[in-house]
């Protein structure tokens, strides 16, 4: 049997704050941010004094605008969906990022939910067996890696792992206007998560695996933190490097998992697991990060209407013939 502590610990990776670093923001700058956090307020309480469908629905129209309003988005999840999908026909593309666009408002619904998710024990989140294999792994001793992106419901999948692990913490990106970052990290705070900056140092989570606890990484972004050009989808795509670093370093066995939407509520669903190798290299990061990205690809084919497809992924100018050839 686990000891308590130790199949308790989830712990996912947060940027540290750079605002410290950066100049005093200009006073446009300033009202900008405020005004921005004004809204996301305003529309959190709406969103939570709503049924679940009128609020649903809000949301979606919300993204759906968005979308209209924002054609640099819009041209961003053409080129993805034409370098992951070449051979479909593009009325299916563009109904595919119609309802990309769709699902992500019901998650994003979802996501500002998170408290309510939590207080109903997660009972509409449906899990296939991963709790129970990162348990499994956890009693190697040696802790966990949960590889993951941004699939479905990101932040209820989150939630719902410390839930069921008793903490978590998240190795994601700080949002770049500072109060509505607080407001985000509040409720992800009282769901039980604990954010760690990813591109700073690496000690929290190296003392979380030592503890026998679970470290969650989204692996599926562009951040621009110690990248290595290795195939996403076919064709070459910066990925983060302190992943693989740091699972080869403790030889932390890693697992793949996703969260989509299945009827009213959510569904969890992962992958075997991955096991590091030896040498701590370039070309062992880069083996382990293929195959890191080759799991990322396979739970974003089995769901490709919830995945993100508005990050510029890829750099500029990555052509399908590129994907198809690689």
């Amino acid at each position: 049997m686990l000891d308590a502590r130790r199949s308790r610990v989830l712990t996912v990776v947060e940027p540290r704050d750079a605002a410290l670093e950066r100049p005093m923001p200009s006073c446009h700058r300033r009202l900008r941010r405020a005004m921005y956090h004004g809204l996301a307020r305003v529309v959190l309480a709406t969103v939570r004094r709503l049924p679940q469908r009128a609020g649903r629905g809000l949301c979606r129209g919300l993204a759906r605008t968005a979308l209209a309003c924002r054609p640099r988005d819009r041209a961003v999840a053409r080129a993805n969906l034409r370098l992951v999908f070449p051979d479909l026909a593009p009325d299916g593309r563009e109904a595919l990022l119609r309802r990309a666009t769709g699902a992500l408002g019901d998650n994003v619904h979802d996501a500002l939910n998170l408290d309510r998710w939590r207080e109903t024990g997660y009972r509409e989140v449906a899990d296939d067996g991963t709790v129970a294999a990162l348990r499994e792994l956890l009693a190697e001793g040696r802790g966990a890696l949960v590889l993951t992106g941004h699939f479905g419901c990101w932040e209820l999948l989150g939630g719902f792992l410390a839930d069921r692990l008793g903490g978590l913490t998240v190795a994601t990106g700080t949002i770049r206007n500072p109060p509505v970052d607080r407001l985000v990290n509040g409720w992800r705070r009282r769901a039980g998560l604990t954010a760690v900056p990813r591109d700073g140092d690496q000690r929290p989570l190296l003392r979380a695996l030592r503890a026998g606890g679970a470290v969650a990484v989204l692996l599926d972004q562009n951040t621009r933190v110690g990248n290595r050009d290795v195939p996403f989808c076919g064709a070459a795509a910066p990925t983060p490097a302190g992943f693989a670093k740091l699972a080869l370093r403790t030889g932390t066995p890693i697992l793949p998992v996703a969260i989509g939407r299945r009827g009213r509520g959510h569904a969890l669903t992962h992958l075997p697991p991955l096991r590091p190798g030896i040498g701590t290299g370039d070309a062992a990061v880069d083996g382990l990060l293929r195959e890191a990205n080759a799991a990322l690809e396979t739970l974003l084919r089995r769901n490709p209407a919830e995945w993100v497809w508005f990050h510029r992924r890829w750099p500029d100018g990555t052509s399908p013939a590129e994907g198809r050839r690689a």
